[in-house]
């Protein structure tokens, strides 16, 4: 990628006792207020620079009150102002710069440069400022508004900002086209027959800042037809062209991952606009775009692990954040009879155990480590393979704990299990029977699938209960808060509820309600209720219309406003060559469900699709966790189980996971336990080092 730097010198005036203005000079200027010019014009006119002196040092309140009038030089245009910011233009990533510095004024009409300033920016996500020498670094990758300020060092009651606008160009040419084929699109044309429609990403979808780049699929063309793709924000333009090459054409394109990043955290409160136009070949051409889809990007970053079943595998995959594709982290899991599936899992809520099932119909179980190597065949759990059975299970939210549904299919009880040493614990009170339980984030509530005529997968008709935790190992009061009969007139139809999950807050459920569990052959939606199961509300906006939605699974992740929920369906995800359109292959989606609202609204968002998937496999089941790893002080073996990075010896000997030396901080996307761990300054989340996020 081609990278230049060009500097400008902008001039700022001081006022002293009655604050600072600014005056600053030509920059840019072929870049117009508040938009891009989507021209490959030179945009580098010629600026002036006003610096009429060698400077001045002022070093005490006495020496700045010399100054008894100010003004912003004329021929400075005014701009650098709010209202009229400096722009500055990056074109296919070229990191841009400018040099900024203040002009104080005399009575007698001089200007004398002050040299005792410190600076400072905003938000460095755009770009970074040298605090001595006022030269501010765009990055190329980000744009969108930054306010820069100018301190005096011996006043900090006196200073001064002004606005610097970046506007980021990238235009990306794909194998066997040129660049003047892009002249081709200068006039668009409206033919609703020929244009081209886009399949995915959906429109009015909400995603994290940091979702892998989207794979933008779309439909209507033939060989030798050129696509324009554009994804645009006030201050960001990406532009793809890409030949329909032939047979191997799949109409799509996987967004370059620095032009998904600048779309997604530039003019962080506006929608991003997608459009695809065609070059008919055959015609000479050129189509506009059948619609405009427009995404928004919550100021969010989840990161961590999404854990979820190849049903045709009969594995357990996991995608890490910011990854393309699954992890097969058990290839070859304990063998049980013959059979080495494994299934039906749940995740702590540490991210770092996992309980599965295994075996065929012997519905065995274990818990294995996930901060260990179970590449190796046959891996270990914590306890035998052949010692417990179960359907469903969930932990308790310090890991403690872990309850399962048991026993007869017809009438399994729930039971509770020491998910270490993998026995039966005694406690106090009654525990129902039921399937499917949810241990709630607050520990004070376990929601449960009740009065169920069949196990899990082959449930017809079924209730939603709760169970009260009392305290460790001791269970109260269960209270059935809502009823499958009680919702048969919706449009899904059916007696059947399913799947209960708390948000992180514990102040909603989200379960499913149909014709039954089944997530390749019943009709269910989602819904959303309160624990006592009042304000019941269909998630209108995460459903496909076609009442084939299942699963629903919050992440434990309070991120941009919202809580992120997984969920399953059989709707089309992009188009028939690259998707799974016209399959009903069941894919997991993440939808966005907002943390505060109104009695009776929907909290639900558009959904996307989970990157990272295999579109040709039966995706169920998905548990989003943090990142595996050990905290600094947990015993370890290798450092590669530590979130900080390191496993040596303490005081007394023992090997214990510690804090990276300064040398060998954790770089992007590296486990840690602290943002002290990662390069950078980096922030360290849900044990992750991460791209600075605006919040």
């Amino acid at each position: 990628m081609a990278s230049s730097r060009f500097s400008r010198l902008v001039s700022i005036s001081l006022l002293a006792s009655c604050g600072l203005l600014l005056a600053c000079g030509k920059a840019d200027d072929g870049i117009g207020k508040s938009s891009i010019v989507n021209d490959d014009s030179n945009d580098e006119s010629p600026v002036r620079s006003d610096d009429t002196s060698g400077g001045l040092n002022i070093d005490s309140l006495g020496e700045q009150s010399r100054y008894d009038s100010f003004a912003i030089d004329d021929s400075f245009e005014g701009r650098g102002t709010r209202e009229n910011p400096i722009a500055l233009k990056s074109k296919n990533g070229e990191v841009v710069e400018i040099e900024l510095s203040v002009i104080g004024l005399l009575p007698d009409g001089s200007k004398e440069k002050v040299t005792d300033l410190t600076y400072s920016v905003d938000s460095q996500t755009i770009g970074t400022i040298n605090p001595d020498t006022g030269v501010f670094v765009a990055n190329g990758i980000v744009g969108g508004r930054v306010e820069v300020t100018a301190t005096s060092k011996t006043n900090e009651s006196l200073q001064v900002s002004y606005f610097l606008e970046i506007n980021v160009v990238r235009t990306i040419f794909g194998d066997g086209v040129e660049s003047d084929d892009a002249l081709r699109f200068a006039q668009l044309i409206e033919d609703e027959s020929r244009a081209p429609t886009i399949d995915y990403p959906l429109d009015g979808a909400v995603m994290p800042q940091n979702v892998y780049p989207a794979n933008i699929q779309w439909a209507n063309g033939q060989a030798g037809d050129i696509f324009r793709i554009t994804l645009e924000k006030p201050h960001a333009l990406v532009r793809a062209f890409l030949i329909h090459e032939g047979a191997e054409f799949k109409f799509q394109w996987l967004v370059d991952d620095l032009a998904w990043r600048g779309i997604a955290q530039t003019d962080e409160d506006e929608m991003a606009q997608i459009t695809v136009d065609r070059y008919d070949a055959g015609a000479t051409e050129s189509i506009q775009s059948a619609q405009v889809v427009s995404l928004k990007f919550a100021r969010a970053a989840l990161t961590g692990s999404v854990y979820y079943w190849d049903i045709e595998a009969g594995l357990i995959q996991r995608i890490n954040d910011g990854e393309g594709t699954a992890e097969n982290f058990m290839p070859e899991p304990p063998m049980v009879d013959t059979n080495d599936c494994v299934g039906c899992h749940s995740v702590s809520n540490s991210g770092r155990y996992m309980a599965g099932r295994l075996g065929g119909g012997e519905n065995f179980g274990t818990v294995f480590d996930l901060t260990t190597d179970l590449t190796v065949d046959r891996p270990d759990g914590l306890w035998p393979t052949n010692q417990l059975k179960w359907w469903d299970s969930t932990w308790s939210p310090d890991d403690s704990r872990l309850m399962v549904s048991a026993g007869a299919a017809s009438s399994p009880d729930l039971l509770l299990y020491d998910p270490f040493a993998g026995t039966a614990l005694e406690y106090e009170g009654t525990l129902p029977k039921g399937i499917m339980p949810a241990w709630g984030p607050n520990d004070d509530w376990i929601a449960f699938v009740s009065e169920a005529d069949n196990w899990s997968a082959h449930v017809e008709a079924s209730n939603i209960s709760v169970l009260e935790v009392m305290g460790k190992d001791s269970f109260g009061e269960i209270t059935q808060i809502q009823t499958g009969a009680g919702l048969m007139d919706r449009p899904e139809s059916g007696v059947a509820l399913s799947y209960p999950s708390w948000s992180p807050d514990g102040r909603k459920i989200v379960f499913a309600h149909g014709t039954g569990a089944r997530s390749d052959r019943n009709d269910s939606a989602l819904y959303a209720m309160k624990p006592d199961g009042s304000d019941v509300v269909r998630l209108e906006r995460a459903l496909s219309g076609a009442n084939d939605d299942f699963q629903p699974n919050f992440s434990p992740f309070d991120e941009g406003g919202y809580f992120w929920l997984s969920f399953l369906s059989r709707r089309d995800y992009g188009n028939e060559l690259a998707g799974t359109k016209g399959t009903e292959r069941q894919q997991i989606w993440v939808t966005a469900i907002k943390k505060v609202t109104e009695p009776g609204e929907d909290p639900s968002a558009v959904a996307y699709w989970l990157p990272g998937q295999a579109v040709e496999s039966s995706n169920i089941s998905a548990f989003w966790a943090p990142r595996a790893c050990r905290d600094d002080g947990e015993e370890c073996s290798v450092s590669s189980e530590c979130c900080g990075g390191e496993c040596v010896a303490d005081g007394e000997g023992a090997l214990v996971c510690s804090p990276p030396p300064p040398e060998r901080c954790r770089n992007l996307g590296q486990t840690c336990s602290s943002s002290a761990d990662c390069c950078n300054m980096r922030e360290c989340r849900n044990n992750v080092c991460i791209q600075d996020i605006p919040r």
